[in-house]
């Protein structure tokens, strides 16, 4: 038997084309309205959201939180630069691992705040320290020996010692520095005064008739208090006969 295919009629053929548009713009009609209010809360999981799909301007500000974020994921890159302050770390979270070699100056410390437990057995030199930046109060008693003083690094005034040479007309010929001498009254009186500019009423004085240089001078010297100024000696020089004379003379004193 032989099948008769019959040709569609209009009416089927309209038909037909109708379901297919009708179709069709439904489906895009779908895709192009769903919203976030199509979409129940709390639905969408990590597997309906494409790899790296997501970017800043798709998270509200102030969103994501310690919680969201993978541990030891963040790198320098991931923070602004000049953005975290003390408040985004956690107390004794930052070690010397944490710092840049060579990149903490004085404005990083706080003042007063360093200790000795805080410094390297023999790490601070003098390249670290400013000039005077050391004073007698960050200085521990009893701690300086002779390995850290320069050799003739100390100046009289830092031992106690003080002395002066003088002209037989008064004048200075030397001294252990900020000493002044005066001829006091006439000529051949032999007397003077040394003024040290220190207190030395608690000192010992000691001294001998020489001149500056190496010639020697005979006599006797008498050295005590010079009334009225704690800073100063009165000299008595006589000749070996014991008459006053003015002659050069060495005074030294010891506090």
């Amino acid at each position: 038997m032989k099948s008769i295919l019959r040709r569609p009629s209009l009416p089927h053929v309209v038909a037909v084309l109708a379901v297919a548009l009708v179709l069709g713009s439904g489906s895009a009609y779908a895709a192009a309205q769903i919203t976030s209010k199509n979409i129940k809360n709390n639905t969408i999981k990590s597997v309906d959201v494409k790899d790296g799909g997501l970017t800043g301007t798709d998270l509200a500000d102030g969103s994501v939180t310690s919680a969201d974020v993978l541990d030891s994921t963040l790198t320098s890159a991931d923070v602004a630069a000049d953005t975290l302050t003390a408040a985004d770390l956690a107390p004794n979270s930052v070690g010397t691992s944490e710092i840049l070699d060579s990149t903490i100056t004085t404005n990083d410390v706080a003042a007063d705040t360093l200790t000795a437990a805080d410094l390297a057995a023999s790490s601070v030199g003098q390249s670290e320290i400013a000039t005077d930046g050391v004073g007698a109060t960050e200085i521990v008693d009893d701690s300086i020996d002779a390995g850290e003083i320069i050799d003739f690094g100390l100046s009289n005034q830092d031992i106690g010692v003080l002395f002066a040479q003088v002209n037989s007309g008064g004048s200075l010929a030397n001294s252990s520095g900020g000493v002044t001498s005066t001829h006091i009254g006439a000529a051949n009186s032999g007397q003077y005064q040394v003024d040290f500019a220190h207190n030395i009423v608690n000192c010992a004085y000691f001294g001998n008739v020489a001149g500056p240089t190496n010639v020697p001078a005979e006599g006797e010297i008498s050295i005590v208090d010079r009334a009225a100024n704690v800073n100063a000696v009165f000299v008595q020089v006589n000749d070996s006969a014991g008459n006053s004379a003015d002659r050069p003379f060495h005074v030294m004193v010891v506090c």
